[in-house]
This record gives C-alpha cells, sequence and structure tokens, in this order.
C-alpha cells in the first residue's frame, strides 16, 4: 500500500514540474524584431511586422544607438493604430530600453524613423515574453 502511495505521489510530482519547464519554456523571452539600421541624414524609416503568439503577452523595445545625431521615434501599431510610440533627440550614442509594455496576442508592425541632420547607427530589438518571466 505504501509503494503505491510513493509511486502515485512521485508520477504526481513528475507531472508538476514537467507542467512548470513546458510553462517556462513557452514564455521564455524571446527576440521578435531585431533590427540593425543605418541611416544618413535627412529622413529615413524601417517597418517590420511581428507576431505575439500565446502565452506571451508583453514586449520591451531597446534602442542601442552607437553613433549620430538625429531625433528618432519608434512606435507599435495594431489594425487599430497606434498602441505605443517613444520619441528621442539623439545626440551621442546611448541605450532607451522601455518598460514591458502589455500586448495581447496578435499581429503587429514596429517602426523606427529618424529625422536628422547626420548620420544614425543603431541596433533595435523587440522581445516578447509571458508568465512570470
Amino acid at each position: 500500500m505504501a509503494s503505491n502511495i510513493l509511486k502515485i505521489a512521485s508520477a504526481v510530482i513528475i507531472l508538476v514540474l514537467a507542467a512548470v519547464v513546458l510553462y517556462s519554456a513557452l514564455t521564455f523571452p524571446r527576440v521578435v524584431v531585431d533590427l540593425p539600421v543605418s541611416f544618413a541624414a535627412g529622413v529615413d524609416r524601417e517597418v517590420r511586422m511581428f507576431d505575439v503568439s500565446f502565452p506571451h503577452d508583453k514586449v520591451l523595445v531597446e534602442v542601442a544607438v552607437t553613433t549620430g545625431a538625429a531625433l528618432w521615434r519608434a512606435s507599435i501599431t495594431d489594425a487599430n493604430g497606434e498602441v505605443w510610440s517613444h520619441s528621442k533627440a539623439q545626440g551621442d550614442s546611448t541605450t532607451y530600453q522601455s518598460g514591458w509594455i502589455a500586448l495581447p496576442s496578435g499581429n503587429y508592425n514596429f517602426t523606427f524613423g529618424t529625422i536628422g541632420i547626420g548620420n544614425l547607427d543603431a541596433n533595435v530589438k523587440v522581445t516578447s515574453k509571458g508568465g512570470f518571466w
């Protein structure tokens, strides 16, 4: 009798651990947009489509400018319009990181654009995550 209880308890523990590992794997942060940009003086922009898939529900935008002087703007839009944006006047190298932005599962467009008097070199990333990460 004790051996059956021990087997059942072991099976339950293994199933719970497997469920936690699976949930962690499905919700682990992943890069959905990786956009190196190199813009010349003037007005320029790049647009990338991305998906936030279930069970992911948040995204983080990171703009790492290596060189340049420009006014840049990053935005996320869906079929209904803009859901997030940020603008910054850039005169030297820096890194901007948004907080986690809540987005339901769906299709989105990420736009990064500049208006500049000089060149702008940057790397832009959008990372999605879900769960407790």
